[in-house]
């Protein structure tokens, strides 16, 4: 009888986890957080649909700096990525206030400019002019990061539409 109150003394007096609850613990929390960093890593498919997203809110910007200072302004892309620009005392420059919108970095772009608006306008490179109407010029523009291709292209009025599809590759 002595024996085995001197046992549950000493299991009282324990505290504490044992070194396997510890481990399975850290097994399952190592498991959550690879589970939450796959979850929270965008794929191609979702820095596709952001590039297009931007790109989109910039030509609507390009047309809303046109409506609100009642000039002609020009969304004006490079391989890097598009600035617009205004017309200020017969000279295209850019304009600081609006941030550039840089392409994501491994994102491959293709777009369509009306060349010839452009050159009449003496734009330094091709782009899209939007008026002060809110009319802009009609394009597209192609994002292809990977596998996965996203094509939007748009009408002077500003409706878009957007095409997904998967890149051929020989």
């Amino acid at each position: 009888m002595r024996d085995s109150v001197q046992l549950n003394l000493r299991r009282s007096r324990q505290k504490g986890f044992t070194l396997i609850e510890l481990m399975v613990v850290v097994v399952i929390l190592a498991v959550l957080v690879s589970i939450a960093t796959l979850t929270f890593t965008p794929n191609d498919s979702v820095k596709l649909n952001q590039q297009t997203l931007a790109f989109k809110g910039a030509l609507q910007q390009t047309c809303d700096e046109a409506i609100f200072t009642q000039k002609i302004q020009a969304l004006v892309p490079s391989k890097k990525g598009s600035h617009l620009y205004a017309l200020q005392q017969g000279k295209w420059q850019i304009v600081s206030s609006v941030k550039p919108l840089i392409w994501l970095p491994g994102m491959s772009v293709d777009w369509q400019v009306a060349e010839r608006p452009s050159a009449q306008a003496e734009l330094p490179s091709p782009g899209w002019l939007c008026w002060p109407t809110g009319e802009i010029l009609p394009g597209s523009v192609t994002f292809q990061l990977g596998q996965q291709k996203t094509k939007m292209s748009w009408t002077p009025l500003l409706k878009f539409t957007v095409t997904q599809e998967n890149a051929i590759v020989n």
